[in-house]
């Protein structure tokens, strides 16, 4: 065979191995720009989670005020004023049954008033269902007990069978209520319906006309006492030493 038929043979072999490692170079370049894409996805993610999840959440030294709602079948359980327990004392707000300070209370005006002074109260420990249970209601994924209202899945609001569902700013969601952190100016509803209501129908919570100005609104009662109000003794009687000489009748004029 002649040189001038094998050069063209060496050229076709030349171009196998080029086209190859041309092949080669293409799949890397996909595969860097496939983990580029997940890296972008992921930040995305996390960019574009709703601020609610943020593990920070509320931190001392907020105040923030979030108006509650909680509806039983076919009215709003105690409209938007209930009690919070308080300090005997010092009229400061405490978790139920004890003499601990709660940064989540209310002020018989239907908001949830979150003002951590402790950690126990911030980041992901100021929940919804804390704030309950620091008043003595409860809250689950299922049931409900506030002031009146003791329902369960699966009990009746008339003659159809309820269900617990739940809303934020006019939106219902999904999940476990309880474990929901409110942000300032939020709007929750926690509502025991029968399926055929639906919870935006509700509209907005009872309480929600109390979110304007309600931190300069607080009850005066819940401040702290510099000192606890003395108790008024009577005043003792004079002693002996000075007491006053008694008076003596006046005389009688003689006659000249």
């Amino acid at each position: 065979m002649s040189p001038q038929k094998r050069r063209p043979q060496a050229r076709k072999g030349r171009t196998a191995a080029a086209a190859h490692k041309s092949r080669r170079k293409s799949d890397s370049t996909l595969s860097f720009v496939a983990v580029g894409v997940l890296i972008v996805g992921v930040l995305l993610v996390i960019v574009m989670r709703p601020s609610n999840s943020d593990a920070s959440g509320l931190q001392l030294g907020d105040h923030w005020h979030a108006a509650l709602g909680v509806y039983a079948c076919d009215h709003w359980d105690s409209d938007a004023s209930w009690a919070t327990p308080v300090n005997a004392t010092t009229r400061l707000p405490v978790i139920a049954n004890t003499n601990v300070y709660s940064g989540l209370h209310s002020h018989a005006d239907g908001l949830i008033h979150m003002e951590p002074q402790t950690s126990a109260d911030t980041g992901e420990n100021a929940t919804l269902g804390n704030y309950f249970s620091h008043n003595a209601f409860d809250l689950t994924s299922t049931s409900v007990k506030f002031v009146t209202a003791d329902l369960k899945n699966g009990d009746k609001c008339g003659a159809a069978t309820g269900t617990l569902r739940w809303m934020v700013n006019g939106k219902e969601r999904t999940g476990d209520p309880s474990k929901f952190r409110p942000r300032d100016n939020d709007r929750v509803v926690v509502a025991f319906l029968p399926d055929s209501k639906k919870i935006t129908s509700l509209g907005e919570p009872p309480s929600v006309k109390n979110l304007p100005g309600a931190t300069g609104r607080e009850t005066p009662g819940d401040a702290p006492t510099s000192t606890s109000p003395s108790t008024p003794t009577s005043a003792a009687p004079p002693s002996p030493s000075t007491a006053p000489a008694p008076s003596t009748a006046p005389t009688t004029p003689t006659s000249p």
